[in-house]
């Protein structure tokens, strides 16, 4: 195999981490599914952390990791020939640190937001008070920010390192005129 590419083209790594967070979200999505397992996640954050696993994990990264491959063959340059390899790299990184922090969040308050909604005292009333479960939850919202600015800060390297590519100058037609 060609596993040794994963360490130095950042664009295979877009396209595979997006195959493992797609893993991860079809495991967990017929998972969340169980009657059990749902009774804990309904309404909770722990749903929000799945969906953006793959709509962040899955769609967006098989999405960047096609259009860094496809941009520049589309404005007539080497295919995966970007501006600058090592802002996809920084991209890269970005983008899946973010997604981790973002999707572990929501899934650490879910359960947390779970159990506590169903925590009842021995005489039948509830342990906890919604604001409660808010309050106890704010932490995670605070890492939540973190990796979506995280993978806001992605797509900003992202939209420089499209910018640069698609402006540059075409290489390979000077050579052709020359």
């Amino acid at each position: 195999g060609a596993w040794h590419k994963l360490r130095t083209d950042p664009i295979l790594r877009f396209l595979v981490v997006s195959l493992s967070f797609y893993g991860m979200s079809t495991f967990e999505g017929p998972m969340m599914a169980i009657k059990t397992v749902n009774a804990l996640s309904h309404n909770t954050d722990w749903t929000i952390g799945h969906v953006h696993s793959g709509a962040l994990g899955w769609v967006a990264m098989v999405s960047i990791g096609a259009m860094y491959h496809l941009i520049p063959i589309l404005f007539s340059r080497k295919a995966g020939e970007m501006y600058s390899t090592k802002l996809v790299n920084t991209h890269f990184w970005l983008a899946t640190i973010g997604t981790v922090l973002y999707i572990a969040a929501m899934w650490v308050n879910g359960i947390m937001q779970g159990l506590m909604w169903r925590a009842v005292n021995a005489d039948g009333t509830l342990t906890y008070s919604f604001i409660q479960s808010v309050t106890a939850s704010h932490p995670g919202y605070v890492v939540r920010v973190v990796g979506g600015a995280l993978f806001l800060a992605g797509m900003f390297i992202m939209a420089y390192n499209v910018y640069k590519t698609v402006t540059a100058p075409n290489k390979s037609a000077a050579a052709a005129q020359a």
